[in-house]
């Protein structure tokens, strides 16, 4: 092994890390993964305040949504067959 990724060589120290705690005691990765799924949804939550924060005060100013909300707008592409229908 002349090179060894330090990213790769960091997570496989993790991995082997996170399997002797799990298998020393099985509540700690149960309480690991609560954790992470608790700091998940508290990321969705707070994006969804700032929405609706922006919201308030553009209506607050009298400025348009439809100019944030055109900025943000995504095109989805529909594929059948052969065709590529752009909506």
């Amino acid at each position: 092994m002349e090179y060894l990724n330090p990213v790769l060589l960091l997570i496989l120290v993790a991995e082997v890390c996170l399997g002797i705690c799990a298998w020393h005691s099985p509540q700690f990765l149960r309480r690991v993964a609560a954790h992470l799924l608790t700091r998940a949804d508290v990321v969705d939550v707070s994006r969804l305040e700032s929405e609706r924060r922006m919201k308030v005060w553009l209506n607050e100013f009298g400025l348009a949504a439809d100019l944030v909300s055109a900025k943000k707008q995504v095109r989805i592409h529909e594929f059948s067959g052969d065709e590529v229908k752009a909506s």
